[in-house]
């Protein structure tokens, strides 16, 4: 998610994809003339932050122990004036500036997400779910006086802007309680499987969900290295099926080739190597490699690390405190956002996040001596497995995985 940073890094976005056009500031309507040459200018003015309604009214997507509720993001919404200077003060040449800088900003209405890394990486807005999309705003005559009057200043041609959606991270992480092993007294069937919501027919490949093979339909297991996917849905005839994975961390999607015994609703899919931990984008593509080829909708797919054996010592010199180390797989990528689940405690690692390094957490002792401690590595917001690998010749297990949990010394 992104940080305090988010609406700087959006500023920063629009004013780079303007500045082939003309010198840009971003000062207010009273000062955006000041100390400039007199040349041409874009001038790109934050008038107003408020709270985006969509994502305001959303429930937060789980609830930590004791039914306290989770912190949800601060979603936002950003409202810009871009006004247009001539050389000279010359509106004719403002008109020309104004259109083509309008023109920039249409063809631009999603920001990219290199874009937004470029200008400030530390922000995360490009990592974030939601994309941030530009649109146009009408403000009315009314409107635009009341703005120009409070900043004292001679009114200038200008177009409104709104930047839709900004999503800010709370700094006050909620508590990370484990997964539930079980729901209701017995097991939906003898294997201790959940029934799945019946979907509507509808024309051209549709994907209806994606689960974990080896989890029976389990569709709360992320996927992981080495598992196999099973993709619901209809229509998905006409040709080869090929799968595109997108992550947030890909330059370029990773393709795929359905695997053997996929039909016309169920396609299998290995889960590529290279593919990151964190949130994923899933979509068939069906048709020959050549075309054409119709594309279906897309669907998440979280993608969690696979832990090794951790090891837990004190650490020297300071009493309470025990240092953990995890291995993981190879899903781990430079500077992803890392945290280690221990007993209710979120904790950062000691050492900024390499690609193969194993990570060490130091945390407070959360326990007794010789007590058993479940661990949890969250990767850009997924969540390892703490359960065994399931036997396909028996039920799911139900619980936790002896190898991910370290006794406290």
């Amino acid at each position: 998610m992104s940080t305090g940073r988010a609406i700087e890094a959006v500023t920063q976005a629009l004013r780079a994809g303007l500045a082939s056009l003309a010198p840009v500031t971003a000062r207010p309507l009273d000062r955006a003339r000041t100390g400039a040459a007199n040349g041409p200018q874009l001038n790109l003015y934050l008038y107003d932050v408020a709270p985006n309604a969509a994502w305001r009214n959303l429930e937060p997507p789980t609830q930590a122990g004791g039914g306290a509720g989770l912190h949800p993001p601060l979603a936002l919404d950003l409202r810009y004036l871009l006004t247009a200077y001539g050389d000279g003060d010359d509106e004719i040449a403002a008109h020309r500036l104004l259109g083509e800088a309008m023109q920039v900003l249409h063809h631009g209405a999603v920001l990219a997400r290199a874009g937004l890394k470029g200008v400030l990486a530390e922000a995360g807005v490009h990592l974030q779910p939601d994309r941030v999309r530009l649109t146009p705003v009408h403000l009315g005559t009314d409107e635009q006086s009341r703005l120009w009057t409070a900043f004292q200043t001679n009114y200038r041609i200008s177009v409104a802007y709104q930047v839709s959606v900004v999503l800010i991270d709370t700094l006050d992480p909620p508590a990370a309680p484990l997964p539930v092993l079980k729901r209701g007294r017995a097991p939906v069937d003898e294997q201790g499987r959940d029934e799945g919501v019946p979907a509507g027919a509808s024309a051209g490949p549709r994907l209806d969900r994606v689960t974990v093979e080896a989890w029976r339909g389990n569709d709360s297991v992320p996927a992981r290295t080495g598992d196999r996917l099973v993709v619901e849905g209809a229509g998905l005839t006409g040709g080869p099926v090929r799968a595109r994975f997108a992550h947030p961390r890909l330059a370029q999607p990773i393709w795929a080739d359905a695997a053997p015994g996929s039909t016309a609703e169920r396609v299998l899919l290995s889960v590529p190597a290279a593919l990151p931990a964190g949130f994923a984008t899933l979509v068939l593509a069906v048709g020959p490699p050549e075309g054409p080829r119709i594309t279906s909708n897309a669907l998440p797919l979280p993608v969690a690390v696979r832990l090794g054996r951790p090891s837990v010592l004190p650490v020297p010199g300071r009493p309470g405190t025990v240092r953990v180390t995890v291995p993981s797989d190879r899903l781990l990528v430079d500077d992803q956002a890392v945290l280690l689940l221990a007993g209710g405690r979120q904790t950062a690692p000691n050492t900024r996040v390499r690609a193969g390094a194993v990570l060490s957490f130091d945390l407070p002792h959360p326990g007794a001596a010789g007590a058993v401690v479940t661990l949890r590595l969250r990767v850009d917001g997924v969540d390892s497995v703490p359960l065994p690998e399931p036997d396909p010749a028996k039920p799911l297990p139900t619980r936790f995985d002896p190898v991910q949990q370290v006794v406290l010394p």
